[in-house]
């Protein structure tokens, strides 16, 4: 069964933006409107979404399905592991975004920083994946490079010379990690009461 990564498109955007209508959110995600609607009334039966013309969300519930949907993610998609000395290199890649724990490291300071999960859009990740495995001993370690949908570049960061995800793709990737979720919650607070502003 294929997994479904690209519903992470529809948390995505219900994060980012506000009063979206099923047209608006359908072309933003690039996603057949019969499939949002679908995904929009599971999060309806939830009470994580609601409004007909205009979507409502409860985004403190919408963080934490969107974590315990990746979670799921997680599990299904093996990633390239490498252990690196210097995690550094990475920044040699064209198109990466971090996320996890070591984004929040970065933004806010709190966990220790690992795992490093790295994005690589599909394309991208098997034109490199040699120069990746060049980094470090693979098949263990703390950097998770993983092949995934481009989306996940949307409202990327830029900080202390690092392509950082969305926060709120950190925020659900620490999350569905588990053992530092409380932290992934308290960003995303922080987050929604700073305006959704960094």
């Amino acid at each position: 069964m294929k997994i479904p990564v690209k519903k992470e498109r529809i948390f995505r955007i219900l994060a980012l933006e506000e009063n979206l209508t099923v047209s608006e959110l359908s072309r933003k995600t690039g996603l057949a409107k019969s499939y949002v609607s679908k995904t929009l009334t599971e999060l309806k039966k939830k009470n994580i979404v609601w409004g007909t013309e205009e979507l409502h969300v409860n985004y403190m519930d919408l963080i934490r399905e969107w974590g315990d949907f990746k979670r799921d993610v997680f599990r299904r998609i093996k990633p390239l592991v490498i252990d690196m000395f210097f995690p550094d290199k990475i920044k040699q890649i064209k198109d990466y975004v971090a996320s996890g724990p070591f984004a929040e490291m970065l933004i806010q300071g709190e966990s220790p920083g690992r795992p490093i999960i790295i994005y690589l859009k599909e394309k991208e990740f098997a034109k490199t994946e040699k120069v990746l495995k060049s980094f470090g001993k693979t098949g263990k370690g703390y950097v998770f490079f993983y092949a995934y949908d481009g989306d996940v570049f949307r409202n990327g960061l830029k900080i202390k010379g690092w392509n950082i995800a969305s926060l709120p793709q950190v925020c659900a990737d620490i999350i569905a990690l588990g053992t530092y979720a409380d932290l992934g919650i308290k960003l995303f607070e922080r987050w929604l009461d700073a305006g959704r502003r960094v």
